[in-house]
């Protein structure tokens, strides 16, 4: 049997404060590529350890991908880190068996542990799938996937349109993208750095992200949940202009 090539995309955009703890963990599990994606930092990201290639101009975590997904070599299996969160030991063999163990599936996730900027953990509990299969329509309503600790075969990436050019939420444009199931393996697991100057930090742009994205799958689910999601979603943008307008 030919071996399983794997590549690691590690998008990162301004001071690379967390890199070489993610690089540490990354390199340790022996993947046969790692790139790192610096998406125009207004001070070039420099690495000895991997292969660092450069946007000139900031286009988003989506295009970085791409633009690393084009400057690795022959390989069956993209992994996804970005660069402020770190591996635990074991997680990139465990995406990968998963794969392996299931051709139908188009991507592998496993679990995440919410660290703050300190690493040390925070309390917030994301919701966690049951191990095995899962549509992409499962995932309509809410986004429980770490972006940091899933693989997905290369072909199913080019089959869904590549990673896409969104700024925001790019990550589960893609989840509803696929063609084939999304495969669980809690064994992966990776500590997701809650870090204030992240695209995550931005709730008003997360909420107006989501608002787009439930109009644009809606026929991935019936009538009535896509009418819930988005009312779920105004609702939220109007929390985030009223809390707003009372902080002026």
């Amino acid at each position: 049997m030919t071996p399983v090539r794997t590549g690691v995309l590690i998008p990162i955009h301004g001071f690379p404060r967390f890199l070489e703890e993610t690089l540490d963990a990354v390199l340790t599990e022996g993947p046969d590529e790692v790139v790192v994606i610096d998406d125009g930092s207004f001070e070039p990201v420099r690495s000895d350890r991997v292969r660092v290639v450069r946007r000139e101009v900031n286009g988003g975590i989506a295009l970085a991908r791409a633009t690393g997904l084009e400057a690795l070599g022959d390989v069956d299996v993209v992994a996804l880190c970005d660069g402020d969160d770190t591996w635990e030991p074991g997680t990139l063999a465990a995406l990968v068996d998963g794969l392996a163990s299931e051709p139908r599936a188009s991507a592998v996730f496993g679990r995440a542990l919410i660290v703050g900027v300190d690493g040390r953990p925070t309390g917030e509990r994301w919701p966690e799938p049951a191990p095995g299969l899962h549509a992409p329509a499962e995932f309509y309503a809410f986004n429980p996937i770490p972006v940091s600790c899933t693989a997905l075969r290369r072909e199913a990436v080019a089959a869904a349109g590549g990673f896409g050019a969104e700024r925001t939420a790019e990550d589960w444009d893609l989840w509803l993208r696929l063609r084939g199931p999304l495969l669980c393996v809690p064994d992966a697991r990776v500590r997701y750095r809650r870090n204030p100057g992240g695209v995550s930090a931005d709730v008003a742009r997360l909420a107006r992200a989501q608002l787009a994205l439930h109009r644009r799958y809606a026929g991935l689910v019936g009538e009535d949940q896509a009418r819930a999601a988005r009312r779920s979603d105004r609702r939220a943008l109007w929390r985030t202009r009223a809390r707003r307008v009372l902080s002026l």
